[in-house]
C-alpha cells in the first residue's frame, strides 16, 4: 500500500493517509527547543533537556501505537454538534480528505472534513524557543457556518520519570494561571538530580510553559478531569462534545490546556490564525513572544527565518549523481537527520529515550557530519565534549546536559571515539591552533587539546592484555557484550582495530607539526599491535570478535551461535591492519555469511538462548535490537572497507539495502519512516524480518552521509588537503560534488567514461593539469573548479602517501 511519496524538489515527505505504518514524524527543534511532531501532530516537546524540561506529555506506551496524544485543534460545528479535529487525530474520521508534509524544519497538516478544510502549518523559529501553529479554516459548503476551534495539548512539566513513576503525586505540585489570554502552566516541585548531596532536591522549575492564541478567546480549560470528563478518552471530550469550556485551572491536579476560538464563516470565507506554545524563564517573557507572533504575517516572517536558516545549511553541501535516491539522501534527508542526532544525540524519540542523556561515543560520531557544513558549531562540540574527560584520560560514558553529572563505566572504546573525534576536527579545518588551547578535565585541572588527545591513545595502551591486544572491559561499542570482559580478562577485537587506525592517524598528525619522536613512538606501538592482532585474532577466513575472560574466542567458526561479526572485518581493514589477501578474504566472508536482503547482519548465527558469558546481547529475542540484526550503524562501515579494498559495487550495494528510500518502498514491510535511517532492521532469525526499529535517534545518520561523500563520492578531508578518490558504481558516467573546504569552495566533477569503480586518471584543477590525488588548501572565499577523470591510472596522477609515513608490518 502507498503512504506518500517525496516532492519533485525531495525537500518534502508527502503524505496521502495519516494511517501510516507506525507514526511517521519530523523533528522540529532549533537545537534548544524541541518538538517531535507526527503527520497528525502527535508527539511532545521539550526544552534543552528531554528529561528534566518536558513541556508537554508523552504516553510511552501508547506513542507507537496510538499517536497520542498531540498538538491538535478540535473543530466543532456550533449548529449540529458534531465535532471532529483539524489533525485527523484523534477522533480519526474519515480519511479521504487528508495529506501531511514533512519538511525541513516543519510539518504541514491538511484535512477537509465535513465540508470543512483545515491546515496547521507546525515549525520552531531559529530564535524563539517555541512552536507555531498557522492555522487556517476554510468553509466550503454551500452556507455560513459556524465553527468552533479549540487548540489542545497537554503538559508534562520539568522531570519526565518523575512524572511517569508518581503520577497521581506529582500532579500535586502544578500551578496553572491565565493572562492576556495565555494560559501559563509550571511546577511549584523540579525533582532534578541533586548529585552528592543526595536528600530532596527542594527546588521549583525555573520556567513557565505557556499556550495562547492571536484570535479572540472564548473560553479556557486547564484542568483535565473537567475537560475530558470521567471515563472518556481523547478521542470524546467532554468539553468538545458540549462546545464550551469552563474557564477551569488546574493547582494541584492533572492539568492541559485549551483555548475556544469561535467563528463565524460565510461560503468561501477563510479564517487564519496563530497559536504558540513555548516556555519561557518568567511570565513577562512570555508575552513578549506572544506580541511578536501576534500576527499573520509575523508568523509567516518566523516561519521564512526558519526555511532561511535550513536553506543555508542544507546548501554547504552537494551532490549530483546518476541516482536520485543517493541525491536526495545525501542532499537532503540523511542531512537533516545527522543535524538532529548531533543536537539531541540518543535523548528522545518515539522509541527511545526520555532521559537526558549526552552519549559520549554517540556525540563524537554525531559531530562527523557536521564538520564540513558547520565548523564553528562543532569546534565548540569538540571543547565542551573534552571537557568530560578525566586527567588519566578515560571519560565519562554518558552525563545530563543540565546537572553535568554522569557515570564512568569503562567501556573500552570510549577514549578511541575522542581520538577520532579530534583528529577529523582538524582535517577538516587545518586549525592546529586550537592543539595548543587549554580545555579543562572533567575531574581538575585542564591541559592542552594535544594532552587530552595523547592521554586518551595512552589510556587505550595501558590497558591491554598479556597478548597485547585491548581489553574489552565494561564493553566496547556494542553495549551487548557487557559479561565478555566483567573479569578484567576479556579481548576486543574491534578496539584493536580501533586502537591501530588511530595510532596512525595520530603518527600522522604528529609528522605534520613536527613531534617526530612522539609520531615514531605511536608507529612502533602500531606495529607491535598490529603484529598481535594477526598472530591471535585471525580465524583462518575472518577475525575474531574477541576472547571471554576465561580465554575462549567468540564471534569464531569454532562457535556454533554468533560465529562472525562484521565488526571485526570492516575496521580490520580500515585499520589497514590486515594484510591484503587477509582484508579481501575477511570481507568476502562477510558477502558470504552475513549478508541479507536487506543488508549485512551483525552477526550470525543468533544467540537462540542467553549466554551468561557474553551478555545481554544474546538475551534480546533472536533477529531483534543486537541479537543478530541488520544493524544499519555498522553497515556504515563494512561500506567503508569495501570502498577501501575498491569494491565500488559491493560498497553501493550495501547502501541501497539499508537505505531508507529503498525500504520505505516496502513501507507496510519496514513501517518507520522513509525518509531518515532507523537503527536496525529485524533480522533473519525474526518473524518480523525486514522490519525497521527506532528510527531518527541513530549513529547510522551521521557515518552513512560521511560514508557516501567521503567514501562513495569519495571527496575526503586530510591534513594535507581534500583527497579525491572515488570508489562508486562502475555504471556510473558521472557525478559532481561541491564542497567546502577550509572556508574555499571546490566544484567537483568526475567523469568516469571507462565505468570502472576506483583509479584516477587525470585532474584537472582550474583548467590546469595537477598530479596529486589530494587538492591544494586554497584562498578562503575563493571558488575552483576540478575535473576529474577516472580509468587506469598513467602515472600523470600520484596517490601521494600520508606525510611520514612508514612501512608496516
Amino acid at each position: 500500500m502507498s503512504y506518500g511519496h517525496f516532492s519533485d524538489d525531495g525537500r518534502e515527505y508527502i503524505m496521502t493517509r495519516p494511517d501510516t505504518p507506525r507514526p511517521w514524524v519530523n523533528y522540529l527543534t532549533n537545537g534548544r527547543y524541541c518538538a517531535i511532531c507526527s503527520q497528525t501532530g502527535g508527539g511532545h516537546s521539550f526544552f534543552e533537556t528531554s528529561g528534566y524540561n518536558r513541556i508537554t506529555r508523552e504516553y510511552a506506551p501508547l506513542v507507537v501505537l496510538q499517536d497520542r496524544p498531540g498538538r491538535y485543534v478540535f473543530l466543532r460545528d456550533a449548529d449540529t454538534g458534531q465535532y471532529w479535529s483539524a489533525n485527523w487525530q484523534p477522533m480519526c474520521r474519515d480519511i479521504s480528505g487528508f495529506e501531511a508534509r514533512h519538511g525541513i524544519g516543519y510539518t504541514k497538516v491538511s484535512y477537509s472534513y465535513h465540508d470543512i478544510d483545515s491546515s496547521i502549518t507546525y515549525y520552531v523559529p531559529p530564535r524563539d524557543d517555541c512552536e507555531v501553529w498557522m492555522v487556517t479554516l476554510k468553509n466550503t459548503s454551500d452556507k455560513p457556518r459556524r465553527i468552533q476551534a479549540f487548540p489542545y495539548v497537554k503538559w508534562d512539566l520539568a522531570n519526565y520519570a518523575y512524572n511517569a513513576v508518581e503520577a497521581n503525586f506529582s500532579v500535586l505540585f502544578n500551578e496553572t494561571s491565565v493572562e492576556q489570554d495565555t494560559i501559563f502552566a509550571t511546577t511549584r516541585f523540579w525533582n532534578i538530580t541533586s548529585g552528592s548531596s543526595g536528600g530532596n532536591p527542594n527546588a521549583r522549575w525555573d520556567k513557565w510553559a505557556f499556550m495562547t492564541s492571536n484570535a479572540p478567546v472564548e473560553g479556557f480549560d486547564c484542568f483535565d478531569e473537567e475537560f475530558m470528563g470521567m471515563y472518556r478518552g481523547i478521542h470524546q471530550p467532554a468539553a468538545i462534545e458540549e462546545g464550551r469550556l469552563r474557564n477551569t485551572h488546574g493547582c494541584g491536579r492533572d492539568i492541559m490546556a485549551a483555548l475556544q476560538h469561535d467563528f463565524e464563516l460565510a461560503m468561501g470565507e477563510q479564517a487564519s490564525f496563530v497559536v504558540l506554545v513555548g516556555v519561557a524563564h518568567t511570565q513577562e517573557e512570555a508575552l513578549a513572544l506572544k506580541r511578536r507572533y501576534d500576527t499573520w504575517d509575523e508568523a509567516k516572517r518566523g516561519l521564512e527565518e526558519a526555511h532561511n536558516y535550513w536553506e543555508y545549511y542544507l546548501d554547504r553541501t552537494l551532490v549530483d549523481t546518476p541516482s536520485s535516491e543517493f541525491n536526495i539522501s545525501v542532499n537532503i534527508w540523511n542531512k537533516y537527520q545527522a543535524w538532529v542526532t548531533s543536537r539531541w544525540s540518543r535523548m528522545d524519540s518515539y522509541y527511545v529515550g526520555g532521559g537526558s542523556i549526552i552519549g559520549w561515543r554517540d556525540s563524537w560520531q554525531d559531530m562527523l557530519a557536521i564538520l564540513p557544513n558547520d565548523t564553528d558549531w562543532s569546534r565548540e562540540r569538540v571543547r565542551y565534549m573534552l571537557e568530560h574527560q578525566f586527567q588519566d584520560g578515560s571519560s565519562l560514558h554518558n552525563w545530563d546536559p543540565l546537572t553535568d553529572i554522569g557515570v564512568k563505566t569503562g567501556h573500552s572504546d570510549d577514549p578511541m571515539w575522542l581520538v577520532q573525534g579530534v583528529i577529523e576536527y582538524f582535517k577538516e579545518t587545518g586549525d592546529l591552533v586550537f592543539l595548543d588551547q587549554s580545555v579543562r578535565y572533567y575531574d581538575s585541572g585542564s591541559e592542552t587539546v594535544r594532552q587530552h588527545l595523547t592521554k586518551a591513545l595512552d589510556y587505550s595502551l595501558a590497558h591491554m592484555s598479556d597478548r597485547g591486544i585491548p581489553l574489552i572491559m565494561a564493553a566496547d561499542w556494542n553495549d551487548g557484550l557487557d559479561y565478555v570482559g566483567r573479569q578484567g580478562r576479556g579481548e576486543s577485537a574491534m578496539v584493536a582495530a580501533q586502537l591501530a587506525w588511530m595510532l596512525k592517524e595520530t603518527a600522522s598528525l604528529m609528522w605534520f607539526i613536527g613531534s617526530d619522536s612522539l609520531a615514531e613512538r605511536y608507529v612502533t606501538e602500531r606495529d607491535r599491535l598490529v603484529r598481535s592482532i594477526n598472530q591471535n585474532l585471525w580465524d583462518g577466513d575472518w577475525y575474531i570478535r574477541g576472547t571471554r575472560d576465561d580465554g575462549e574466542a567468540f564471534g569464531s567458526s569454532r562457535n556454533i551461535e554468533g560465529r562472525i561479526y562484521i565488526n571485526a572485518q570492516s575496521w580490520m581493514v580500515l585499520a589497514d591492519a590486515a594484510p591484503g589477501k587477509r582484508a579481501i578474504k575477511c570481507m568476502d566472508s562477510v558477502k558470504k555469511y552475513l549478508d541479507t536482503d536487506y543488508g549485512p547482519a551483525l552477526f550470525l548465527p543468533a544467540y537462540s538462548e542467553p549466554d551468561p558469558k557474553i551478555g545481554i546481547i544474546s538475551r534480546f529475542a533472536p533477529g531483534t535490537k543486537e541479537n543478530c540484526t541488520i544493524f544499519c550503524h555498522p553497515t556504515c562501515w563494512a561500506i567503508m572497507a569495501e570502498c577501501a579494498l575498491g569494491r565500488g559495487e559491493q560498497a553501493y550495494d550495501y547502501w541501497r539495502k539499508v537505505s531508507f528510500i529503498h525500504r520505505g518502498q516496502e513501507p507496510d514491510l519496514y513501517k518507520v519512516e522513509p525518509y531518515v535511517y532507523s537503527e536496525y532492521i529485524h533480522g533473519p532469525d525474526s518473524r518480523y524480518y525486514g522490519q525497521g526499529e527506532f528510527s531518527w535517534t541513530t549513529g547510522t545518520a551521521s557515518w552513512m552521509w560521511k560514508v557516501c561523500v567521503d567514501w562513495i563520492l569519495g571527496v575526503r578531508a586530510e591534513i594535507r588537503g581534500l583527497l579525491v578518490d572515488p570508489c562508486i558504481p562502475p555504471e556510473w558516467d558521472s557525478y559532481s560534488v561541491t564542497r567546502r573546504f577550509r572556508k574555499a569552495t571546490y566544484q567537483i566533477d568526475v567523469q568516469n567514461p571507462e565505468h570502472v569503480s576506483r583509479g584516477i586518471k587525470e585532474v584537472w584543477v582550474d583548467g590546469g593539469q595537477y598530479h596529486s590525488h589530494v587538492l591544494p588548501v586554497f584562498e578562503a572565499g575563493s571558488q575552483h573548479q576540478i575535473k576529474v577523470i577516472m580509468g587506469s591510472p598513467t602515472g600523470a596522477v600520484i596517490e601521494q602517501e600520508p606525510v611520514g609515513a612508514k612501512s608496516e608490518s
